[in-house]
């Protein structure tokens, strides 16, 4: 199958935010070699974004034919968010409703992705002999890309190529599951800078494909997440010269349950400097929770479905694990639960919890909150530039 490199895929990336910027550069941007030369052979996504408070419609990609050096392939290609505060709210709607397949997906991206489906249905129709679709995004855009691969996989025969580049996680585990295997995991190309702070969010259990896999990693020069290293102009700079063998990340510590534990049960002060922090918490998160009951997890995924809020899932389920914990005599549970939770009040300033406090679910939701409230600042942070 087709693949394109690096540097063509950031590119792409990178340009299709003409889209907003005016005739003339959206001209400059469809005269790419990648692109057929046939007048109908491109057409604009126009897309909803928002939410029920701040809505609007706007230009949001492309979706075209190849030209000589891309002969029937197909490229569907999504901006990421501007400083269009709609775009904002789409990315804060962390909710859950399925997606057009059926798994469990971030509601704002599913919305926005869905809003333009009919127009991708049409350019697609009649489109028979094509040999591969890419699909390309930076920030939301990679969200969204991902959201339209999944669509492609289940729905049409042609085979897909996905490229994201600094790109927040889309979905929960069964949706990763899912595009890893209709996709194809060597045909997912998730690319992220070590301190591009989009990437990390949502925390658990959101997860971010392919599964199994730590995505395509670009090591940072800042030792902490920053706006910088979300630029799709850096992120094309930074992978021109590279193959997506030579980014393809290994196995890291917080991957390794043994690490977890070990971070979870030292006495080193933890800190939301560091950019490494957002992993390690997500990592404790699923190791936590996974000690709970893996039955549970079934459950959690079940209630983002419904009504509760994350912060009110994650703190039923972490107080059902000390409740277990206290009904069956095992205090091996509640204690992870209360290191988790020691880590996450030191990371947000909030000092060490005295072992005489209650880890009641209200005061766990209180912190839990606090945490994905700080996590979607330094996104938001990264997205606006500021």
């Amino acid at each position: 199958m087709p693949q394109l490199k690096p540097k063509e895929a950031a590119e792409l990336a990178e340009e299709v935010y003409a889209v907003n910027r005016g005739p003339i550069d959206m001209e400059i941007f469809l005269s790419r070699p990648e692109f057929s030369r046939s007048p109908n052979s491109k057409h604009e996504l126009k897309a909803e974004v928002g939410s029920r408070l701040i809505h609007t419609k706007d230009a949001f990609g492309i979706c075209a034919h190849g030209g000589q050096t891309h002969e029937n392939e197909i490229f569907i290609i999504f901006r990421g968010s501007t400083k269009l505060k709609a775009d904002w709210m789409s990315n804060a709607r962390i909710g859950i409703q399925p997606s057009t397949s059926g798994w469990p997906v971030h509601i704002g991206f599913n919305s926005v992705f869905k809003s333009m489906l009919p127009q991708i249905k049409e350019f697609l129709r009649g489109a028979n002999n094509t040999a591969t679709i890419h699909c390309i995004g930076h920030s939301l855009g990679g969200a969204v890309a991902t959201l339209a691969a999944d669509w492609l996989a289940n729905n049409k025969a042609h085979p897909v190529n996905l490229y994201t580049f600094g790109a927040p996680k889309p979905g929960l585990m069964l949706f990763a599951s899912n595009i890893t295997k209709k996709v194809g995991k060597a045909n997912i190309f998730c690319v992220y800078h070590a301190t591009d702070p989009v990437p990390m969010v949502p925390l658990f259990p959101y997860i971010q494909p392919p599964l199994p896999g730590f995505g395509h990693y670009l090591p940072s020069s800042e030792s902490i997440p920053s706006a910088g290293a979300h630029d799709i102009s850096k992120y094309a700079k930074d992978v021109s010269n590279l193959t997506w063998d030579d980014m393809l990340r290994r196995r890291q510590p917080y991957s390794i349950e043994s690490a977890v534990k070990f971070w979870l049960e030292s006495k080193s002060p933890v800190h939301a400097g560091s950019h490494r922090i957002w992993d390690w918490i997500n990592s404790a998160l699923i190791f936590v929770l996974t000690k709970i009951s893996g039955a549970l997890i079934g459950t959690l995924q079940a209630g983002l479905m419904g009504a509760l809020t994350l912060a009110d899932t994650l703190a039923w389920m972490l107080s059902k694990g000390i409740e277990f914990s206290e009904k069956s005599g095992l205090s091996n549970i509640g204690r992870w639960v209360f290191l988790l939770m020691n880590k996450i009040m030191q990371v947000l300033g909030m000092g060490i919890p005295d072992e005489s406090i209650e880890m009641t679910q209200v005061f766990m939701r209180n912190v839990l909150n606090k945490l994905i409230t700080r996590t979607n600042e330094q996104a938001q942070r990264a997205v606006s530039g500021t």
